[in-house]
């Protein structure tokens, strides 16, 4: 049988990013290079957890790398640990943004406090 409706696809993107900052900074960024007319559904971030630690983090996408050109405004979730090791901090953006143009998108980010190191961002959207 034909597969018929949306396909889902999958960006990861690997980094080692030390977010130290409260305010939003156009060096701490992530680039993902993204095809046009897609529906960005959800954004994972991970990383290592340090320094007291942090316990929310703030992302903004832009289409420019000094994050003035916004797709995503600001949005703030908390870290999620895992059962056995709390050093390794998780968060998930569910979100619908309709990109219509071909580029790279830019995800800044900020923390509450201390010091996460940004080192896995998974990127999902349907065309």
């Amino acid at each position: 049988m034909a597969q018929t409706g949306n396909l889902n696809k999958q960006k990861i993107i690997t980094s080692n990013i030390t977010v130290d900052n409260t305010a939003y900074n156009a060096a701490k960024v992530v680039q993902a290079a993204v095809p046009q007319n897609i529906t960005l559904s959800l954004i994972r971030i991970s990383g290592t957890l340090a320094g007291g630690p942090p316990t929310k983090i703030s992302i903004q996408v832009s289409r420019d790398a000094t994050g003035d050109d916004i797709v995503i405004p600001s949005t703030e979730a908390t870290f999620t640990t895992g059962i056995t090791t709390t050093a390794t901090g998780v968060v998930v953006y569910e979100v619908e943004a309709n990109i219509y143009t071909k580029g790279t998108l830019y995800i800044h980010a900020k923390v509450d406090a201390a010091t996460f190191t940004w080192t896995n961002t998974e990127l999902y959207w349907r065309e």
